[in-house]
This record gives structure tokens, sequence and C-alpha cells, in this order.
């Protein structure tokens, strides 16, 4: 546990928490790490939730296929991102989605339910701590939401790969980065198929609009990608 304690003191949930405060936290309500090779199935649809992770090492995404049977992701979580909280503390708690570790993953378990309704007398304050930090954490996944339901509704191909690019170029503040994942699963998040999206990247490559090489992008020509992408 020490040699995740430094990651943990910078994830959303653990905010403001002391490693001291984080490690009797895991004490008093179980956590445990769990370990998933790249491609393992971690949660199935249809599964109900117990624990939230917090993605120690490697990456996570969520995937379900539509009614056509294409696959779409819902949802990536790398190093230090919270999954499952909104299922762990709901009602509704059987998964909709499968939960598939993107490669050699390490997890905390996270069991929220019980730090929700329990009290630990041990750890009062820094449980107090966490449940407010889980507020914000599902308030700023209610507006991610919102974002990826404003990209799939963009009217073509080329405004939502625009809009997918542009907000990773906000996100990692660069012209030039890397998207995670493999081209089937940025085309899964789009709602296409490899194909057709290996298509219209060749088609913006010719109309100068970006590079694109194993998953590494440059934009260059960020006016002509805005008016694309319809912002």
């Amino acid at each position: 546990m020490k040699d995740a304690l430094a990651l943990l003191e910078r994830t959303a949930l653990f905010e403001g928490l002391s490693r001291e405060e984080i490690e009797a936290l895991c004490r008093a309500f179980s956590c445990r790490r769990a370990y998933y090779e790249k491609g393992s199935v971690i949660l199935r649809r249809g599964e109900e939730v117990e624990s939230a992770g917090i993605v120690l090492s490697g990456g996570v995404r969520a995937e379900r296929n539509g009614a056509d049977g294409s696959l779409r992701i819902v949802a990536r979580h790398g190093a230090g991102a919270l999954f499952g909280d909104v299922l762990a503390v709901s009602r509704a708690r059987k998964s909709p989605v499968d939960i598939v570790a993107d490669e050699d993953t390490e997890t905390l378990l996270v069991p929220l339910a019980a730090l929700m309704r329990e009290s630990a007398p041990e750890c009062r304050e820094a449980q107090a701590r966490v449940r407010l930090n889980l507020l914000g954490s599902l308030a700023g996944k209610y507006w991610a939401l919102n974002r990826q339901v404003e990209l799939l509704r963009a009217p073509t191909l080329r405004a939502r790969l625009a809009r997918r690019l542009l907000d990773e170029r906000r996100r990692q503040g660069s012209d030039a980065f890397t998207l995670s994942g493999t081209r089937e699963t940025l085309a899964a998040e789009l709602g296409v198929n490899r194909s057709a999206l290996s298509r219209e990247l060749g088609r913006m490559r010719r109309d100068g609009l970006l590079t694109a090489e194993r998953g590494r992008f440059a934009l260059l020509d960020v006016p002509a990608l805005l008016s694309a992408a319809g912002v």
C-alpha cells in the first residue's frame, strides 16, 4: 500500500488527506489491490457493483455494444482515475457496461457504499472529506457525460473527430499529443467502424488539417478544425 500512497494523495477521492489518513481509511474499509492483464474484463455488464476502483497504473475503459452490434467506448480512465463510483453508491447497482483493462492494470478497490453508509470513529474527519470529494467527482462526471453527448450529436464524422481532437488539445495543452487506446477504440468512441475512421483521417491529412501516426496526432490547421467541429 505504501508504494501507492503518493498517487492516491493526488486523486480526486482522497484530495486533501494525508498519507496516514488514507492508510487508516483503507484499513477501516478493507480496500484491496487487484491486478488485471490487458484485455481482461474487470466488471461484466449486468454484474452488481460492490466497489469503486482507482486506477493505480495502466488504464481501463467502459464499453458496450450498440443495437447494431457495434462496440461503443463509453469512457476511459487512466492512472489516478476513479471508476464505478456512480453505481457503487446508487440504488441501481448493476453495471450497464463492461469494464475492461486497456493495458496491464493495477487498481485499488474501494467499497464506497460502505464508506458512505457506515462510520469509522478512528477516521471520522477523513471519511467526511472523502464524502465531499466524491460529490465533486460525481458532478465532474455529469459534465463529462454532457460533453460526450455533444460529441455524438455532431452531424458528421469529421465534426465528431474534430471535436474529439480539439478537446484533447485543450486537455493536454498542445497541438501535438498522443491518444491512448487503438484506432478501433477511437472509432468506437465516435460511434463508427475503424474503416470509416481511417478513411476520414486520410481525407483530413490530404486537406492539411492534421497528421496521424500510431496514435500520435499533430493539428496543423486549428481554425479549420474549429470550423469543421462547428464550435
